[in-house]
């Protein structure tokens, strides 16, 4: 049984690893949407609610390609009729397939052939992916895409089996075992990556699922790395020690595994608040107000509050009041008073010194400092030593008898009562405004909210706090006048300012009275310390859950991202891909067997790629393993892309391709898609004689191909081979109608000649139907096509019927034996020919000369002209049958249609 080492080992896989590889068996790569499948599977065995995720169906010996040589032969007998795929026609015969040897499906670019190709990609399950499709041009999408299919599985007695299969549906199992070669297929071994490599089937299906892993592993990590990010954000915190709140929330951290996370249940039901929660709540504290313990320490933190009020409130009547006021006021005008007395003083003591306005504040000021600092300078000279110093202190000239006596006296004036008076009364003043100054009183707020306490205590305790708040509010505001008017020196407006309203201290010290006698009190209050405890354990329990109900989005967030943290953890290590690529390894050295080696240098010798120097090598990169047929260079060459031409890496893409046939064994068919794109004539006639190698080998071989000339090499080599030949022709009609199948729509250089002269015929019928006129030089374009199609007639008779074959395009021998019955008559034919040709040259695009007139030919003109041709043509076919005994050259194998 083919592939039961790969089996073996999908077996111990996880079930979305053996689904996995089912679709790659099936489809040749993950789509998106398979990808996101798997995912879901993977998500759902880690414990994520996955709903949607599909049932993994494990792969199984039916999904996988059935290509060994030990299961029974499939064999294609036709394609079609096909209904809206692409933009293929729908009411064309089906496609039918040689059995016994080859089949050439040919049709130009744009035909409808790659409709056909992915089509047979799709049932026999390429490699490379591939996606049916209706005509995306059409804005209606039709219900049903369906292909009819026949086939026969067995040998020559077995009957065929027909099916109307529907795109959507798995494809027969049978129509595995036919390999697909395409340009998509051959990407799977040349220059993936800008790297050559041969991915044999079973390796292939391992490989790609390796790469999944990583995919998948990929977008797991990205979605670990957010959820990561989430986590850093704090928890609310402040929830009491050892309540039940405070241990679930503190449980939501990454240390706790998954089994120990509190339930979002659990969680809700916890944080789930009430009115009866509430009510309870309320019933509890107003019991532990009852709580002597507690009563004491309300009642303490309230008192001291009011004491600290107090000491501000005396601080406002002693500095605010009336009479604090108006002695400012008189300290103003005490100073005044005195500083007037002094400067008269000074002006009757000295109105005979050259300076006789002397005594006033600014003067005063500047000898009381003169006089400190002649004591500092003069220590040894006696008092006074402003005058005793022998020098100014304020000029540095020397006194003379006469300063000297004046310095004296000035001495004698500060030291005197009238400046003493002065001094202390500025003093004074000076003290008693500062103070105001730097007065703060506490705004209504902090009085409020350091009497909180307080308040609460009862409906007459919150009037109290009212009462002094108010109070304070408007001590503030007076002190504002107050200041602005310091500020102003406008001592005057005090009489103006509001009266203070009643003060509250004797409010206050009777409340300090009455909290110390409760307190006293309640010392010696008898108390039951277990129920008090119980109490509050019950109190505090109820004011965390009230808490964590205002948090509850937060503390259920955070626990279903350490629970999905830790499932992501295992879906990456479910995506581990360590033992695929172990496997990969082991058995890619097992796939990479001599026989291998061997059948891919024969293959590379038979395409005439020997003088490429190659060496076949295994290595691994990650989760991808490949068989890389690298360039055996002296230089080192980063990209085999780089070095080897596109028809290289076409031939060699094939050559890996044969070569793998030849290794699994079997004479199951191959479908081939324009295999000689970029060849060169060399490797062109190769890749012929190889396909038709196979033919003969007993293997069921199709081609699709657009180039005329590998048509014709392949068709002769299949006719060498002595295998059965098939031709089916393709085309399309604008740019509407594709896929045609129809034979009289093959290319006119395949056309012999009689059907070359019955189709002349035709054209010359449509164009007398459109009204053909000589002297419209509108009809030129088809008189053109119409000559030139006649002057190759008269050619392809000269080739075969003249010569008999003897020479053919297309075909690069000569057929030297049927020389034997090639007759020419040169009297007769060459003056035929020659007159023939020149008319048709005449008409069919040459540049005319001069001489000869421009006009169209008239009908009978055309009619002569194409009856010279039949003529000639018959009387050259008469005289090639009239030979006797004339042999029939390589007629060939037929062809076998199911």
């Amino acid at each position: 049984m083919a592939h039961e080492e790969l089996l073996r080992w999908a077996e111990g896989r996880p079930l979305w690893q053996r689904d996995g590889l089912r679709r790659l068996a099936l489809q040749g790569e993950l789509t998106t949407e398979d990808l996101a499948g798997l995912r879901l599977q993977i998500e759902k065995t880690a414990g994520f609610p996955a709903e949607d995720a599909p049932d993994p169906v494990p792969l199984a010996q039916d999904h996988l390609n059935q290509a060994a040589g030990d299961n029974p032969t499939t064999v294609l007998a036709s394609l079609g009729p096909v209904r809206h795929v692409d933009r293929l026609a729908s009411d064309q015969p089906p496609l039918r397939f040689a059995t016994n040897g080859v089949t050439l499906v040919y049709g130009p670019n744009a035909s409808g052939k790659s409709g056909y190709c992915r089509i047979a990609r799709k049932l026999c399950r390429s490699l490379s992916p591939i996606e049916l499709r209706s005509n995306v041009y059409n804005s209606v999408r039709p219900n049903r895409q369906e292909v009819n299919v026949a086939f026969r599985v067995g040998d020559d007695g077995q009957p065929k089996q027909e099916l109307n299969w529907h795109v959507d549906q798995e494809p027969p199992t049978e129509l595995s075992r036919i390999s697909v070669f395409d340009t998509a297929s051959a990407r799977v071994y040349v220059d993936n990556k800008r790297r050559i490599e041969f991915l044999p089937y079973e390796l292939d299906l391992m490989n790609k699922l390796g790469l999944a892993c990583r995919t998948l592993d990929e977008g797991f990590k990205q979605r670990l790395v957010n959820v990561n990010e989430a986590l850093r954000t704090r928890l609310p915190e402040g929830y009491q020690e050892g309540t039940t709140v405070q241990k679930v929330t503190g449980s939501l951290v990454p240390e706790t595994a998954i089994d120990d996370l509190p339930s979002k249940d659990h969680l809700r039901e916890l944080g789930s608040w009430t009115t009866a929660k509430q009510t309870k709540l309320d019933e509890a504290k107003e019991q532990i107000k009852q709580d002597p313990r507690v009563m004491i320490r309300l009642r303490t933190e309230a008192k001291r509050a009011l004491e600290t009020v107090k000491e501000e409130v005396s601080t406002i009547n002693r500095d605010l009041a009336d009479g604090s006021l108006a002695a400012i006021r008189q300290k103003k005008v005490d100073a005044d008073t005195a500083s007037q007395a002094a400067e008269a003083t000074a002006k009757n003591l000295f109105s005979g010194q050259p300076i006789s306005d002397l005594g006033s504040e600014v003067w005063r000021r500047m000898l009381t400092y003169a006089r400190e600092f002649a004591g500092t300078v003069f220590p040894d000279a006696p008092p006074p030593q402003l005058a005793s110093g022998g020098l100014c202190v304020l000029c540095q000239q020397v006194l003379d008898e006469n300063a000297s006596t004046r310095m004296a006296a000035f001495d004698d004036y500060i030291t005197g009562r009238a400046t003493d008076d002065s001094v202390a009364a500025t003093k004074a003043l000076s003290a008693h405004r500062a103070s105001l100054l730097t007065l703060r009183i506490r705004p209504r707020r902090e009085v409020e909210t350091l009497l909180s306490g307080y308040a609460a205590l009862s409906e007459a305790c919150k009037q109290n706090e009212a009462t002094i708040a108010a109070y304070v509010e408007k001590a503030g505001e007076r002190l504002g006048v107050v200041k602005g008017a310091l500020r102003e020196n406008d001592y005057d407006s005090f009489q103006d300012i509001d009266k203070l309203p009643l003060s509250p201290t004797s409010l206050l010290e009777a409340e300090i009275d009455r909290l110390n006698a409760e307190i006293a009190q309640l010392r010696i209050v008898e108390r039951d310390e277990e129920a008090l405890a119980e109490l509050q354990a019950h109190y505090s329990e109820l004011t965390d859950q009230k808490r964590l109900s205002e948090q509850i989005e937060t503390m259920v967030e955070r626990r279903n991202r350490l629970e999905e943290r830790q499932r992501l953890d295992d879906c990456i290590r479910q995506c581990r891909s360590t033992a695929i690529t172990r496997r990969i390894t082991d058995r890619r050295r097992e796939v990479l067997t001599p026989t291998l080696r061997a059948a891919l240098e024969r293959e590379l010798r038979r395409l005439k790629l020997t003088h490429i120097p190659l060496d076949m090598t295994d290595h691994g990169e990650g989760a991808e393993s490949i068989i890389e047929i690298a360039l055996d260079a002296q230089q080192r060459v980063a990209n085999n892309s780089d070095v080897l031409s596109e028809g290289e890496q076409r031939a060699l893409a094939l050559a890996c391709f044969l070569a793998e046939l030849q290794e699994i064994g079997g004479d199951h068919g191959i479908i081939v898609d324009d295999p000689v794109s970029s060849l060169d004539h060399d490797r062109m006639e190769a890749v012929a004689e190889r396909l038709a190698e196979e033919a003969s080998n007993g293997r069921q071989v199709i081609v699709f191909t657009h180039n005329i000339l590998f048509h014709h090499m392949l068709w002769a080599a299949a006719r060498r081979a002595r295998v059965g030949r098939h031709r089916e022709w393709m085309s399309s009609v604008g740019n509407d109608l594709f896929g045609l199948i129809d034979e009289s729509q093959r290319p006119r250089q395949l056309k012999k000649v009689p059907e070359r002269r019955h189709e002349i015929r035709q054209d010359f019928a449509q164009l007398l139907r459109r009204g053909y006129d000589h002297s419209d030089q509108n009809f030129r374009p088809e008189i053109t096509l119409l000559y030139t199609y006649m002057r190759e007639t008269w050619e392809r008779i000269i080739e075969e019927i003249l010569l008999n074959n003897v020479v053919q395009r297309f075909r690069p021998e000569v057929m030297t034996q049927r020389l034997e019955h090639a007759r020419i008559d040169p009297e007769a034919d060459y003056p035929t020919i020659f007159e023939g040709m020149k008319r048709c040259s005449h008409f069919s695009g040459h540049d005319p000369a001069p001489d000869l007139p421009p006009g169209l030919p008239e009908p009978s003109q055309i009619r002569q002209d194409i009856d010279d041709l039949d003529a000639f043509a018959e009387t050259a076919t008469q005289r090639l049958r009239s030979m006797e005994n004339a042999p029939r050259y390589e007629r060939g194998v037929e062809a076998v249609l199911l």
